[in-house]
């Protein structure tokens, strides 16, 4: 009764931040069901062993997939395992298939489902806190990591979470990138030399051959490159003469796709919601899930519209990311500054660099959940890379 009173309570912490969708996929059809069994507490009959073999090898097809980017041989991968048996570290191969995908509200409603039916396995609360964190809900990933440290103190895992969640800037470590509780993205692989180092965050534009990114990250000689929140990568090239208000214009080699992000019609003024999105600093090339802060747009600092950014970003962050309004419609870009961080309206940048850099949004549109708007900007969030 216990276990089942915890699946419940994380399913519905997650529950808000997972809409359902107007029609269901077969993988989704098989999730469903996946979680009814748990919920019900079926257990199932021994596998055989031959059965229990073909598991093995399919969760390897899945890592490899995944390790590829190759989402969609990963699902069906775990998702055949997951009719063999019902088990953690299947449903953490899922979790991670769907944030790969760029499905981070899908992801978080399973992540909750197996964070509170497998309460032996520690992986699967150490990735389902690392998203909540990284989505901006930092206090109930806390509280969930202190309970599995509670309920398991002989698990490192949950301690090393902990103490990478206290660290400035936030990133996994050691255990905490190997499988099945990978607490990031793979990338598509680059050939990179060994110093090689993500320098700042940047925006996707231009219906994805283009980012903006922070004209200070920017050296004459260098090469570069912009990879995305799902791993998907580019080769990026400074446009001559693309620069303004502390940004410049990279055109990338390889178009990433596109994600639905559309400017805001005005520009925020001062106490509006804000969301923020970054990546950590690092001290190398790995790929990472970009970081969500929320907070309030703050007061304007110039008669062109500049304001100070209003949200407290985690130290450590890399500016050079997208800002979100209430209805996840992009505002501008977040730079950073002194005494105080920086918010470049959308309006200026289309200025500087033209409107056809970012869609335009209806007149009207609906309030968004944190939760949404971290999904949505997964694809446009960039890492830049400097060689």
């Amino acid at each position: 009764m216990k276990r089942r009173s915890l699946v419940y309570a994380l399913a519905a912490m997650a529950a808000p931040m997972a809409r359902a969708q107007q029609a269901e996929s077969a993988s989704q059809q098989r999730l469903r069901q996946v979680m009814q069994q748990a919920r019900d507490g079926g257990a199932a009959a021994p596998v055989p062993a031959e059965r229990l073999k073909l598991r093995a090898d399919l969760l390897a097809e899945g890592e490899a997939a995944l390790a590829r980017v190759d989402t969609t041989a990963a699902l069906s991968a775990f998702e055949r395992a997951a009719v063999i048996l019902h088990a953690a570290d299947t449903e953490m191969g899922l979790v991670r298939t769907y944030m790969q995908s760029g499905e981070y509200r899908r992801a978080l409603s399973f992540g909750a489902h197996t964070a509170g039916a497998h309460l032996d396995a520690i992986g699967g609360t150490a990735l389902y806190a690392w998203l909540l964190h990284a989505g901006g809900q930092e206090g109930i990933a806390r509280q969930l990591l202190a309970q599995a440290r509670d309920r398991a103190p002989g698990q490192p895992l949950a301690a090393q979470v902990e103490e990478a969640l206290r660290a400035s800037p936030p990133r996994p470590l050691g255990a905490m990138l190997q499988p099945p509780a990978r607490l990031a993205p793979y990338s598509r692989p680059l050939d990179l030399p060994a110093h090689a180092r993500v320098v700042a965050s940047a925006t996707l534009v231009g219906n994805g051959a283009a980012a903006l990114v922070p004209a200070a990250a920017l050296s004459p000689g260098r090469r570069y490159w912009v990879r995305n929140g799902l791993g998907l990568v580019s080769a990026a090239t400074a446009a001559p003469a693309a620069r303004a208000h502390w940004l410049a214009l990279l055109k990338l080699a390889d178009p990433l796709p596109r994600y639905p992000v559309m400017r805001s019609a005005a520009d925020a003024f001062p106490g509006s919601i804000a969301f923020a999105v970054e990546f950590a600093g690092q001290p190398d090339a790995a790929p990472a899930w970009p970081l969500l802060k929320s907070g309030f747009t703050g007061a304007a600092l110039d008669n062109a519209g500049t304001r100070a950014l209003g949200v407290e970003m985690a130290p450590g962050g890399l500016r050079g990311g997208p800002v979100f309004d209430a209805n996840g419609l992009l505002t501008g870009i977040a730079l950073s500054a002194r005494p105080a961080d920086l918010l470049v309206p959308v309006s200026r940048l289309q200025q500087a660099f033209g409107a056809d850099l970012f869609a335009a949004a209806p007149a009207r549109g609906a309030r968004q959940g944190v939760d949404a708007v971290y999904e949505a900007a997964l694809g446009p969030t960039l890492q830049l890379l400097r060689a």
